[in-house]
């Protein structure tokens, strides 16, 4: 069974930035995949592609407990340019289900190469796939969309393990989306109320050159409110998202009703993100927010357990 990624109409979904026009990954998204993957290499002392020299073996790749696998992508175009001599023949997908004992891939070919390959190969498989796994989870317990934050590790790579595990991915990058932190806003307006920060911020941002979507993040009642209505008072054509960031369900059911009972024009999407965790995610399963950002769905997840095992083993 394949887990479907997600095609929600939240500006959050980005996943389309990691394919071209003819459905191939994308210029930015293959560069990523070098940069990170060079550097894992690198502190293996791999700095050149390996050259073959010694004879030919046989080896799988064995899953020791249930996830969802990611990284087959990945994996095939490191080998493709690090070690071309290996032949990789895959049993499964990026966003498979799979049980403990599943063979992953099975690999033929110089047997200096796989040795050298092994541990890099092990973890970019085991790091995307626990990745792929705990996104999983977190929508199969969710009625919200779920999406990760921009704290990653290792970039756009965790940001196709969310996306393959059926979560959004948010702003892939600074660049990508326009984010008005509340520390930022701080730091800038310091002779400023908090919520004339918010009215100031968003008068003063240039449309043009904010990326994908914007988002702004608020921490009560009237800097929500003031937000809203700074936004429909400018007729931007653009979404805005009212980050409500550590709000308890309640509060925030209470800011979302007001600011509808305003009849504003302007489309606004509200997130919910701060202290939500695996643990109390049921108590927002009536939330009227429209999306849950965590970085909990990627930063610090614990990797797929799985083994190279040769057949002499």
């Amino acid at each position: 069974m394949v887990v479907e990624p997600t095609n929600s109409s939240l500006p959050h979904n980005r996943s389309l930035a990691f394919f071209n026009e003819l459905g191939d990954f994308s210029q930015r998204f293959d560069e990523s995949i070098h940069l990170w993957s060079t550097a894992l290499l690198n502190d293996d002392g791999i700095i050149h592609p390996i050259e073959p020299n010694s004879e030919i073996t046989s080896a799988k790749i064995i899953s020791k407990e249930d996830g969802i696998v990611v990284g087959k992508e990945i994996v095939d175009r490191i080998c493709n340019f690090w070690a071309p001599d290996l032949d990789l023949k895959w049993n499964h997908v990026d966003g498979n289900k799979i049980l403990s004992g599943a063979v992953l891939v099975e690999i033929d070919g110089d047997k200096n190469q796989l040795l050298k390959m092994e541990r890099p190969i092990l973890n970019i498989l085991g790091r995307l796939s626990g990745i792929g796994t705990t996104a999983n989870n977190w929508t199969n317990q969710s009625q919200i969309p779920i999406a990760s934050t921009r704290k990653t590790t290792w970039g756009l790579l965790d940001k196709w393990a969310v996306h393959m595990g059926g979560a959004l991915t948010h702003r892939l990058d600074r660049n990508d989306a326009l984010m008005l932190k509340e520390n930022d806003l701080a730091a800038q307006f310091s002779d400023f109320t908090s919520i004339e920060r918010v009215k100031f911020a968003l008068e003063n941002i240039n449309i043009k050159q904010a990326g994908a979507f914007v988002i702004i993040e608020v921490r009560n009642y009237e800097e929500a409110v003031m937000a809203a209505k700074t936004w429909e008072k400018l007729q931007n054509n653009k979404s805005l998202t009212i980050m409500l960031d550590n709000i308890s369900v309640e509060d925030c059911d209470r800011i979302i009703i007001s600011i509808s009972d305003l009849n504003l024009t302007c489309k606004i999407y509200f997130e919910a993100s701060g202290g939500i965790s695996l643990e109390n995610l049921k108590d927002w399963k009536d939330s009227l927010v429209d999306v849950i950002s965590t970085s909990a769905i990627h930063r610090g997840t614990r990797p797929l357990d799985m083994s190279l095992l040769f057949e002499e083993v």
